[in-house]
């Protein structure tokens, strides 16, 4: 079998901040009646942000299903970050792989990956020579122990450093007119045609498509002006500029136009301005002229994460007119503009910038795949049985199991990201934000009990069809986690490893369903496993902690831990479970010197910002918890309890209508949420507002009975209002379940007197 070397990405990134390709497990001799197909490319080829849904599974659906006594193996052989000087040594392994058709979907990270013009990674535009002897001889042994004793002292690829996402580039602003593109288009052009020279001498049918931006709903990422621009000049294009700012953001875009042309006219390569022009045009009907200025807003913008002109058209001069050669070319970029209104491609496809959404991945990949049946394999084409027609779109979502759950998980990931930098910089940021919000608490009901019971059922319908998909079995594992059935997700983890037993993230997520099912000791052995093959994963050895505390191997638990930070030392996560396990072995001065050294470092997940937030309340630390509480809201802001835990802390520091709103917000967004109604009864019988508090801690208990604090501050709020027998009834009760309950005890005895 052939697998995914997960050490490829070190040669251009280090290791670590080397991205991984998708988990394969192919065969090295192709079974017969089997048509292999490669998908090379970057992030958006690989399906970020959820590849299980990406391009390559819909390939795959849509190719099974057309030819049904076809075997596919479609290949995901794209990796986030990379670019045509990655993916040309990826293609010329494939060559030898029999493959029988490639697709190449790729330009997006020409100037910000390896040896681009943006990039962080190493020289920036060196020679092509130059380059390809360097990926030759980090390919070799003593080039890689060459490249490990240079790069010792190089902040790049120190042990600690990790991937930071496009944040990373923001001191790489490159324009459109730098001496270096050029070298960057030569380059990306010799490197595809050497890529299509590779399949074409191995007798592949070869796919090419242009690339597709969000050109309506993406604003630039950086914008700069001409050099050498008159400060006189630029004083009246800043007037001019804002003048046509506050024209269209006070709902006027026709009255923008004029300034933002007469502005243009003194310097018109600042991409914030074509794209603001362009959005007044397009809003002023002028959808042609807007479409212009938001290509001259992508092809301006300085933080260069979107294939341009010049690049598609380099992908169009190396693949047109060679279907002699078995060479095609799809023109995704002019297919999406003519699919929608306005011919602007925008949010109805991508999710932000470059990456698609399920419907973009459907009508991306129905374009490729008309093309990958004209050059398939004769005896393919000519196969029995094979249909005329595609999958629906909804087929496609039934067979790959994308449900509104999956949507829902898919859509906080791009919130999060959408408050990072560049982002949080671009002058449609709020707007986008809140779209994004408002998308994610229309599914939020997909993440509680009937949604994830919907979402089950369609997976077990999806299963019946492809039991032998490893990535089906996955997901249904992540959901049944989700619900709770921890034997069934063990079950479907242990199917997905029969299927792919060699990819350690497996063990790793089936090491955690066992920790969860109280089966720590099995646990371990899963952990051990992946530490085993990947001793540097600082996941693997909290996990591994996890279980061993559960186990009560506290001094294991606490070398596990050193081990990690030996690793990271920055790793924040690491710094909480060890002042946790500190503080659980007695040791609280040093349990609190973690914390401490934690919380300086950027928390990036809600789920590890609520953690902090409540070691703070419980440290005394109250504005810090209300910091990490806040935070937490942003990235999640449609989860009721993160709200409520703000509440608490906004309650703590005595900021009550602060808190009330916290409280009220969790109740909207779930009106199941017994907690919120606890914490609003609690600031509304502050205020005194008995009966209505009343009301709050009643409707608490109707969806929660157990709650024994709304119970007892509701026996209180109707002694209060003189409502005796009701009072003690509340109070017994609370007896009831804590006979012990000296709030209760003291209570009833005012009762009695």
């Amino acid at each position: 079998m052939l697998v995914e070397n997960e050490k490829f990405g070190w040669r251009f990134f280090g290791p670590g901040m080397a991205r991984t390709p998708r988990p394969i497990e192919l065969p090295i001799s192709k079974p017969p009646r089997t048509c292999r197909v490669f998908v090379f490319g970057e992030s958006a080829a690989y399906g970020d942000p959820k590849p299980e849904f990406g391009l390559p599974r819909f390939l795959e659906v849509l190719l099974r299903d057309r030819f049904p006594e076809v075997d596919f193996e479609v290949v995901n052989a794209a990796m986030t970050g990379i670019n045509s000087h990655v993916i040309l040594p990826i293609a010329r392994d494939c060559a030898g792989r029999s493959g029988d058709v490639w697709v190449i979907y790729m330009g997006n990270n020409e100037v910000v990956g390896p040896f681009g013009s943006g990039t962080i990674f190493g020289r920036q535009t060196p020679p092509l020579k130059l380059i390809r002897a360097g990926i030759w001889l980090k390919g070799t042994r003593a080039g890689q122990c060459l490249s490990g004793i240079l790069s010792r002292g190089n902040a790049v690829e120190a042990p600690d450093s990790e991937w930071e996402g496009m944040a990373m580039f923001l001191g790489n602003q490159v324009r459109k007119d730098d001496p270096r593109m050029p070298i960057v288009y030569s380059h990306f052009e010799r490197n595809l045609r050497d890529i299509l020279a590779a399949g074409h001498s191995r007798g592949v049918g070869i796919v090419v498509s242009t690339v597709v931006s969000n050109l309506k709903d993406c604003a630039p990422f950086g914008s700069e002006h001409r050099t050498n621009l008159p400060s006189q000049t630029l004083t009246e294009w800043n007037r001019l500029f804002e003048a046509g700012k506050h024209a269209e953001e006070a709902g006027h875009p026709e009255q923008a136009v004029p300034s933002f042309k007469q502005a243009a006219a003194l310097d018109d390569t600042f991409a914030e301005l074509q794209f603001r022009l362009a959005r007044c045009l397009l809003a002023a009907g002028n959808e042609d002229e807007a479409r212009k200025h938001f290509e001259l807003a992508r092809d301006y913008d300085t933080l260069r994460f979107r294939a341009d002109t010049d690049l598609n058209q380099r992908i169009r001069s190396a693949a047109a007119g060679r279907s002699s050669e078995r060479i095609l070319l799809v023109d995704s970029e002019k297919e999406f503009s003519n699919a929608v209104r306005g011919k602007i491609p925008g949010s109805e496809s991508l999710y932000e910038h470059v990456h698609f959404n399920f419907h973009g991945n459907y009508k991306l990949s129905i374009g490729l795949a008309e093309q990958v049946v004209q050059v398939l394999p004769a005896w393919v084409k000519n196969a029995p049985r094979a249909k005329q027609t595609w999958l629906t779109e909804d087929d496609c979502a039934q067979q790959l199991a994308w449900t509104r759950w999956d949507q829902f998980r898919t859509v906080k990931s791009v919130l999060m990201r959408l408050t990072s930098p560049p982002f949080t910089s671009q002058c449609d940021h709020q707007q986008r934000y809140d779209a994004t919000q408002r998308e994610l608490e229309q599914l939020a009901p997909a993440n509680r009990a009937q949604g994830l019971q919907e979402a089950a059922e369609t997976y077990r319908r999806a299963l019946l069809l492809s039991p032998q998909d490893w990535v089906l079995q996955r997901n249904f594992a992540e959901l049944l986690r989700t619900m709770g059935k921890l034997k069934e997700a063990e079950a479907a983890l242990r199917k997905a490893l029969e299927l792919l037993p060699h990819h350690p993230l497996g063990h790793f997520e089936l090491g955690l369903v066992l920790v969860q099912g109280q089966h720590p000791d099995e646990a371990l052995a899963e952990f051990d496993r992946v530490l085993a093959e990947q001793p540097a994963s600082i996941p693997a050895w909290n996990a591994k902690a996890l279980a061993l505390g559960k186990l009560g191997r506290k001094t294991e638990e606490l070398q596990a831990l050193e081990s990690a930070l030996r690793l990271k030392p920055r790793a924040a996560e690491t710094r909480v479970n060890l002042g946790t396990a500190l503080e659980a072995d007695g040791r609280k001065e040093e349990a609190v010197q973690q914390f401490q050294i934690a919380f300086k470092e950027k928390l990036k997940t809600p789920e590890l910002l609520v953690r902090a937030g409540k070691i703070c309340m419980l440290q005394g630390w109250i504005d810090q918890g209300i910091t990490n509480f806040d935070q937490a809201v942003l990235l999640n802001p449609v989860d009721p309890a993160v709200h409520w835990y703000l509440g608490g802390a906004l309650d703590a520091k005595g900021a009550t209508a602060e808190a009330q709103r916290q409280f009220a917000e969790a109740v909207r967004l779930d009106p199941e949420f017994a907690n919120g109604y606890l914490g609003l009864g609690i600031e509304l019988s502050r205020q005194r507002r008995d009966h209505d508090a009343e009301q709050e801690f009643s409707r608490a208990l109707q969806i929660d009975p157990s709650l024994i604090d709304a119970r007892l501050r509701l026996g209180i709020c109707l002694m209060r209002q003189k409502e005796f027998p009701e009072a003690r009834a509340q109070f017994e009760q609370v007896l009831t379940v804590q006979p012990t309950n000296a709030t209760a005890q003291e209570y009833l005895l005012r009762l009695k007197n």
